[in-house]
């Protein structure tokens, strides 16, 4: 992770905002400032891109929780921590399940704020890490015949050559080449790599390959 973490800071009162902008720059941490949701909202469609959003609850117009809603909506999965009032850590909670990193109870301590931020940071780089991934696994099964498919997912479920060449109908021979061709084509090193892999491709659908 870059040593400099970029977020978007939302608080409709200036002075909070800057001051914890402010503040912030200590820990390395460099806030592009909003006093509304909706502005914030505005520039990422233009192309900002913070590695974390901190945005207060309550705020006139579009509150934090709606400024949830309406990232989900927009398939945005930057992380979002909640600043709080003593009064909304229940609205806060509702945030947490909803999806939200993380909730800062205010008056909060800079360092709790900044150990939160780091941590949704931390947390977004490895997401997209393990996305990209899944995208290159996905697009090696892709690769495969159908029935290598088949051989693929059965043998992920534990099943033996000769019990998938009975199930399949093909001679044991056979399903020993379908398992070296899978291996090579997924980049395989090991069964248990195999599987790995595997666990993290859709279901498979037995029809799709008739």
């Amino acid at each position: 992770m870059p040593d400099k973490i970029l977020i978007a800071l939302v608080d409709d009162d200036p002075a909070v905002l800057d001051s914890t902008a402010l503040v912030l720059k200590s820990y390395a941490i460099e806030a592009t400032p909003f006093t509304a949701a909706k502005d914030c909202l505005d520039q990422l469609s233009a192309g900002l891109n913070p590695q974390c959003i901190v945005s207060d609850v309550r705020m006139p117009g579009m509150t934090g929780l709606e400024l949830q809603a309406e990232l989900k909506r927009s398939g945005i999965t930057i992380p979002l921590i909640l600043m709080t009032g003593h009064g909304d850590v229940a609205m806060a909670v509702s945030a947490l399940k909803a999806g939200a990193s993380d909730f800062i109870e205010k008056p909060f301590e800079t360092d709790l704020l900044a150990e939160a931020i780091r941590r949704a940071a931390a947390a977004a780089v490895e997401a997209q890490r393990d996305a990209r991934q899944r995208d290159d696994l996905i697009a090696r099964a892709s690769h495969l015949s159908s029935r290598q498919r088949e051989v693929m997912f059965l043998v992920a479920d534990g099943f033996s050559n000769k019990q998938i060449a009975n199930q399949l109908g093909i001679s044991a021979r056979t399903v020993e080449t379908y398992r070296l061709w899978v291996m090579e084509k997924m980049g395989a090193s090991s069964l248990a790599a195999l599987v790995r892999m595997v666990l993290q491709l859709p279901p498979h659908d037995p029809s799709s390959s008739q």
